[in-house]
């Protein structure tokens, strides 16, 4: 029990984690992807999520507190378990990865120009390693600290730039019929997907997470889309909005207290680094967890090393969006659903073949 923690600390660390992909990185696709018909596709996706979230429930209700390389190994035999950790491992370090470089973009490209992206990256890696050997519970009570302020500012922003909105700029909706929704659909749901990480660390909670937990996140991940999708279109158009590359930290940047008070923007840096210091680390912590070593130390290097020699590629920022449009957001969609299915159909036949004996 040393390093378990509360299904409240769980969500605590994905609001943080997720919320920061949700937030920020979605946001752009989704806008170019559908323009202002993207808050529709949010609201398509959050009418359909909560079968998924049952399906999720159902898992973690039969799985339990078992470690999942042993559920695994269980159900599936020594070589799939093998092959399934192996992707479940790659689609994690990507969720690092992205991070990772969205964030050393971003940094290097608003208030340190001049610091090289290998030194921000090696900052970022050796903070989340060390945070990450510490425990699970060492990054819930992290995120805990982290996690009302992040709220408080968020509400701060959203309510003080109400005199800069004009949310008939988010109309007519579905103006090119129905083609917009579905294809920003795909990456609205690909960002709430992460909430499977639930099932790769549930036997650190002390207790299973509920429904109605899963519900409540899957309604605050949308929401924290939502928000910041209505607030760029509402403040610049959806023309406008869709060619900023980081909308909700330019609606930080119009943000002023009166006539004097100006460049609230510096309380946007602690919203993304709190976010961004939680994911990797957690990023981290799953990605050695869940092979059950005796010693998660070798894994954590492996994958801190891995990450900074990718990150240290030169890809263009230009040639990174492109990846997670085409490749990135479309790969983990199909990964979450398919390994959903396989869970979920499996786990029903084990019960049924149990009360057939």
């Amino acid at each position: 029990m040393q390093n378990n923690i509360s299904a409240l600390q769980g969500y605590s660390i994905l609001l943080l984690s997720i919320g920061l992909l949700n937030h920020v990185i979605l946001i752009p696709i989704l806008l170019d992807a559908a323009g202002r018909d993207a808050v529709v596709s949010v609201g398509m996706v959050l009418a359909l999520l909560p079968v998924w979230g049952a399906c999720l429930v159902y898992i973690m209700k039969h799985k339990g507190q078992q470690p999942f390389r042993d559920w695994l190994q269980h159900h599936f035999g020594k070589g799939l378990s093998v092959i399934i950790l192996a992707a479940v491992s790659i689609y994690i370090w990507l969720q690092g990865y992205v991070s990772l470089f969205n964030f050393n973009v971003w940094t290097h490209s608003t208030y340190m120009p001049h610091t090289p992206r290998y030194v921000l990256a090696l900052l970022a890696l050796a903070c989340c390693f060390f945070l990450a050997t510490r425990g699970l519970s060492s990054i819930a009570i992290t995120s805990g600290i982290l996690l009302p302020f992040v709220v408080i500012l968020g509400v701060f922003v959203m309510t003080f730039n109400f005199k800069h909105k004009d949310y008939s700029l988010v109309l007519p909706l579905l103006a090119d019929g129905f083609a917009p929704v579905w294809r920003g659909s795909l990456y609205a749901a690909s960002g709430i997907f992460e909430l499977v990480l639930l099932l790769f660390f549930q036997h650190r909670l002390i207790h299973r997470p509920s429904f109605a937990g899963v519900l409540f996140m899957i309604f605050s991940l949308a929401g924290l889309t939502i928000g910041p999708l209505m607030g760029a279109i509402s403040i610049y158009g959806a023309e406008e909005a869709a060619l900023q590359r980081y909308p909700a930290f330019e609606q930080w940047r119009v943000l002023e207290l009166g006539k004097y008070i100006e460049h609230l923007d510096v309380f946007a840096i602690y919203q993304w680094v709190s976010g961004e210091f939680i994911r990797l680390s957690l990023s981290l912590f799953i990605i050695a967890d869940v092979w059950k070593p005796k010693n998660r130390t070798p894994l954590l290097l492996l994958a801190t090393g891995t990450l900074l020699i990718a990150i240290l590629a030169p890809i263009s920022d230009v040639r990174f969006l492109q990846f997670l449009k085409t490749m990135y957001f479309p790969s983990t969609f199909v990964l979450v659903i398919g390994l959903t299915f396989l869970f979920a159909g499996k786990t029903w036949i084990s019960r049924w073949r149990m009360r057939g004996s």
